[in-house]
């Protein structure tokens, strides 16, 4: 009997808007992580099993008020998404406890792993036996660390007020651990005043040595990786400093025109909110003028503008054109596409992407492919199985 080839599925995960995706044959779909639904409905629970206290009219007699349950921000406790072999790794960070989970791509069956009160576990990277991921501690600091997921032992690599994040193992030398790194400017009072350009950098761990790899003072670079040649990958975008630069001068010149302005602009919709008329006849009605599609988004430390509604067949998403995914070979940057978000590196060199509202694959023969719609995806993560 003649023996079938063996079906390749690819299963494409990410994070979208605080929810894990499974993207398959186009569509995506929720998939329900365990410890934050188990988390929620515990809260619903003892909310439930309390209400008696704090309702009906000897409660409001007594001035009883009802008892807060806080679940802080939900869409927040899913924090990374990454593989262990063929098994799905999710991480959460949940009432000040990071914690890791195994998840059967097939069945969706769970498995705990560790939890630490300590860090805040984000961008989680496994290449073999060898797990890496980016350890939070406060608002500011991001180390990169390592940990044995037999043991739950973690080694903290990186340390100082510094932010290091999206940790890569090379795969071209698996003692090297690429990174992004970035530092700050803080006052005499130690407070923090401004952020400085991303770069990359590399940890060996053979030796402990830390290198720079590529930094400038006028770009961001984010999110490495390379490949067994040896050719390194990131995007790159243009540094956007915390706080701008003013002319005062030109400030104070305006500052009557602005306040006029204001003036002027408050009246005006004081008018269109109570009258239904603009101040002056063929005026401009605001709320017909907005865009209802502009909204400013934060996403990986920038804050950027989505200013046009984004149409069911287009293929346009919302980041910047002036995110490019570079291929670097010895040193010439080669722009594989503009507007990435996101994006993971297949074994066969195809490269999933996200551009805030696709998601994308390019093939490694150059062919572009949309694979479905999802708002903001990142944390892509693909694994490969076969029936």
């Amino acid at each position: 009997m003649k023996k079938t080839d063996k079906e390749v599925i690819m299963k494409i995960y990410c994070i979208s808007e605080g929810e894990l995706h499974l993207i398959e044959n186009g569509k995506s779909r929720i998939v329900t992580c365990d410890r934050i639904k188990n988390y929620l409905d515990t809260l619903q629970k003892m909310k439930q099993r309390d209400e008696w206290k704090t309702t009906g009219k000897g409660a409001k007699f007594m001035g009883i008020q009802p008892k807060e349950y806080e679940a802080g921000n939900s869409l927040s406790f899913l924090r990374s998404v990454g593989k262990y072999g063929d098994k799905l790794l999710y991480c959460t960070f949940i009432d000040g406890m990071g914690g890791m989970y195994f998840k059967n791509p097939d069945n969706d069956d769970e498995t705990y792993i560790f939890a630490n009160k300590e860090f805040d576990i984000t961008d989680i990277y496994t290449d073999g036996e060898k797990c890496v991921f980016t350890a939070g501690l406060g608002n500011y600091e991001r180390h990169i660390a390592l940990v044995d997921i037999n043991t739950c032992a973690v080694n903290q690599l990186t340390e100082g007020f510094t932010s290091e994040t999206h940790p890569f193992i090379s795969k071209k030398d698996s003692n090297k651990i690429l990174y992004t790194a970035m530092g700050y400017a803080r006052d005499q009072a130690g407070n923090v005043l401004e952020k400085s350009p991303c770069s990359i950098c590399c940890y060996n761990e053979s030796t402990g040595e830390l290198s720079d790899i590529i930094g400038d003072d006028e770009y961001d670079y984010i999110k490495p990786c390379d490949d067994s040649d040896g050719n390194l990958y990131y995007i790159k975008r243009r540094y956007e400093p915390t706080k701008k630069n003013s002319n005062l001068f030109l400030d104070i010149l305006m500052f009557p025109v602005r306040i006029i302005r204001a003036i002027g602009g408050f009246l005006s919709v004081f008018s269109m909110a109570f009258g239904g008329e603009p101040l002056r006849t063929g005026g401009n009605n605001p709320s017909k003028t907005r865009n209802p599609y502009e909204r400013e988004i934060f996403v990986e430390g920038n804050m950027i503008k989505a200013q046009k509604k984004l149409e069911e067949n287009s293929d346009e998403g919302i980041i910047p054109s002036g995110w490019e995914l570079i291929k670097n070979e010895n040193g010439k940057e080669i722009v594989l596409k503009r507007g990435v978000m996101d994006y993971c590196i297949t074994g066969e060199g195809d490269i999933v992407y996200s551009n805030g509202s696709f998601i994308r694959i390019l093939h490694k023969d150059g062919k572009d492919e949309k694979l479905c719609k999802l708002s903001l995806g990142n944390s892509i993560t693909v694994i490969k199985t076969t029936r």
